[in-house]
């Protein structure tokens, strides 16, 4: 990966997205696969007089020792981690592959290894730290077999795809909550299948900034590359069916699957990819949340589909609940207006 690149990535993360300032303190943190970008930032953080700590999470050392801590202190989030997040300003998080779902470790160990995840967030919000979440560190060698390139590839486009300009993505999710509103009927048509379901309050605008309002409602994360505008789902409404589609690298494969609802309640599932995973997810998720709980529609026209953040695609339609998948190609009517037709955004919403 050129240094050209990382520089100009970094650059956009610390002064667009964090505006990162002389004085100020930036937390990087990386795991194996961020090193090279860790190290660039905090040299580009340096020279605008910002004071840089970097932390590195070896995968290694993170599967050894997943398995080997008793139970009781797995998870666990140490008051040293505390005390540094209440002093840091900015926060860059570049993940691992692990986190992405490697088969590395099960679903188990993963989920009972960072139990601390929610507490970490309310000391970030307690904190009020600007943070980023670097997508292109869940880029390894399982991911990129199911994808059919090369690591670096992958890499390479959603480091590019992060340069995208953040104020337009802005616009464009604003133009599009003005008709993905509470209470509005939305149908979702796609490879053959409808899905219906009501608006519900909760929504949310990812466009690689962490603003005043951001850190007020206490959404002080953003992903690079952004973006989406999603609104969570009123989950009795549901009704009739969806296919979904996710690299899921713990299986080796491009999950495909059927979802089909009646009134909420998931009736029938099918999958042509790997109907024992299916299976499987369906057994472990008790009945109550065997659904979706919001949609999420893709803004940044700088990515490209099979590039691991298909969700982000401008024009794309991302399911979130018991399983996290995107249609292809599909037509989104809000109150019988089309918003999304087979896979593009209206075009008034993009002037």
């Amino acid at each position: 990966m050129s240094a050209s690149l990382l520089d100009r990535v970094a650059d956009k993360v610390l002064r667009e997205s964090l505006r990162v300032g002389a004085g100020q303190n930036v937390t990087i943190e990386t795991w194996n696969t961020g090193l090279a970008f860790a190290q660039r930032t905090a040299l580009r953080a340096r020279r605008i007089g910002a004071a840089p700590t970097l932390l590195f999470e070896d995968e290694d050392t993170f599967v050894t020792g997943v398995r080997s801590t008793p139970k009781k202190y797995l998870g666990r989030m140490g008051e040293h981690e505390r005390a540094l997040l209440s002093r840091t300003d900015a926060y860059i998080f570049v993940p691992g592959p692990i986190l992405g779902g490697s088969p590395r470790l099960s679903r188990n160990e993963v989920t009972r290894s960072t139990v601390y995840n929610s507490s970490w967030y309310d000391a970030a919000k307690k904190a009020r730290l600007r943070g980023v979440r670097m997508a292109f560190g869940y880029v390894g060698t399982d991911l990129a077999r199911i994808l059919r390139k090369p690591v670096d590839r992958i890499v390479e486009h959603q480091l590019r795809a992060s340069l995208v300009d953040f104020q337009k993505v802005r616009r464009v999710g604003l133009a599009l909550s003005r008709f993905v509103r509470p209470r509005r009927e939305v149908v979702v048509r796609a490879d053959g299948e409808n899905l219906s379901f009501e608006l519900g309050k909760e929504d949310a605008l990812d466009d690689g900034m962490v603003d005043r309002r951001d850190l007020a409602t206490g959404a002080n994360m953003t992903n690079i590359p952004p973006g989406y505008y999603g609104r969570e789902i009123v989950p009795s409404s549901l009704t009739g069916a969806v296919r979904l589609y996710a690299p899921v690298p713990r299986i080796g494969a491009i999950a495909d699957l059927r979802l089909e609802f009646d009134h909420g309640r998931l009736t029938n599932w099918s999958s042509e990819e790997d109907p024992r995973w299916l299976n499987g997810l369906i057994a472990a998720t008790p009945k109550g949340r065997r659904r979706l709980s919001a949609v999420v529609v893709g803004l940044n026209p700088s990515l490209r589909y099979g590039y691991g953040q298909d969700r982000l695609a401008q024009g794309a339609v991302t399911f979130f609940g018991m399983f996290q998948g995107t249609t292809r190609a599909a037509t989104l009517e809000v109150n019988g207006c089309p918003i999304i037709r087979e896979g593009a955004l209206l075009p008034a919403l993009l002037h």
